[in-house]
């Protein structure tokens, strides 16, 4: 008893602080040569002429003159790995990986003009415009993924089974869950007419910040628009993959531009979750590739 009084009494001894890192050979002379001059009474503060001055004569300084302070700073770096060696680090925590944003969706959306409004909902995207500010729950989201049967497509939680189908997409995102499905396949001669035809003149894949900054600057509404749209929203909520970009066989969706709104655009999405969610439990990764947006929403409804 009296032992367990002296414990419960005990000072708890804070651990060490961690090593600090070590500089480089430049800043260790700096140092050096500010304290020569603060003890010659030459400065009494760190001034922008200062530095300068010290910068100037590092700069000035012959090889043979470095090597001491690089010495230094070798022998402090083999110092700081021995110490930090031994010091524990806490375990990281990885947060699930997505590029699904349907909050930079709903920015872009915010800037488009009506004109450009009425093209989307024409071609039956009109979803998209309706999209609210939402921040993905990424812990949620994992949580969701590992509960995600993507052989069977369908939601365990909490004991009960939710089976999920392409109605489901088009009831939460909006897109047509019928008709014909979404083709991405084309020649490269094919691809490189698209390109030039939708002003994307990008050697290989195309980065999803093009996309972005083309359509801030578009006041049009054509197939130019048309095409930069699609690509982006497919980038950034409906078929993001682990790549700041989308790949450029995904041009192919262009050549039915004119057909936009017959085709089975849920089919796609889903298709590519589960193969999204497969991947990641089977190849043991961090991130997923898919629209994490409609597993956080559907097992709320």
């Amino acid at each position: 008893m009296g032992r367990n009084i002296e414990e419960q009494g005990a000072v708890q001894v804070p651990p060490p602080p961690p090593p600090k890192r070590p500089v480089g050979p430049f800043l260790i002379y700096y140092k050096k040569q500010l304290e020569l001059m603060k003890s010659k009474g030459i400065v009494d503060k760190i001034s922008t002429t200062v530095k300068k001055e010290i910068r100037e004569k590092w700069m000035n300084l012959d090889e043979d003159s470095k090597l001491e302070y690089k010495k230094e700073a070798r022998e402090n770096s083999e110092k700081y790995a021995n110490l930090s060696h031994n010091i524990p680090r806490k375990a990281r925590k990885v947060s699930l990986y997505t590029r699904c944003a349907p909050n930079r969706v709903h920015l872009m959306v915010s800037n488009l003009n009506e004109r450009q409004r009425f093209v989307i909902r024409e071609m039956g995207f009109g979803s998209m415009l309706d999209l609210r500010s939402i921040q993905l729950n990424r812990d949620f989201c994992k949580w969701l993924v590992e509960h995600f049967d993507h052989n069977s497509c369908a939601l365990d939680i909490c004991g009960r089974r939710l089976p999920i189908s392409t109605k489901d997409v088009e009831f939460i995102l909006g897109v047509k869950s019928s008709g014909v499905d979404v083709s991405i396949v084309a020649s490269a001669e094919e691809i490189n007419h698209i390109c030039q035809q939708h002003g994307l003149n990008v050697v290989g894949d195309i980065p999803i910040n093009l996309l972005e900054g083309k359509l801030k600057e578009m006041k049009t509404s054509g197939k130019e628009f048309v095409g930069c749209f699609v690509l982006f929203v497919l980038g950034t909520l409906l078929y993001p993959t682990s790549k700041p970009y989308i790949k450029q066989s995904f041009i192919s969706i262009l050549l039915n531009i004119d057909e936009f709104k017959s085709l089975n655009w849920a089919k796609l999405v889903l298709d590519f979750l589960i193969r999204g969610v497969c991947k990641y439990k089977e190849k043991n990764r961090v991130g997923v590739s898919g629209c994490l947006l409609f597993l956080m929403v559907i097992c709320r409804k």
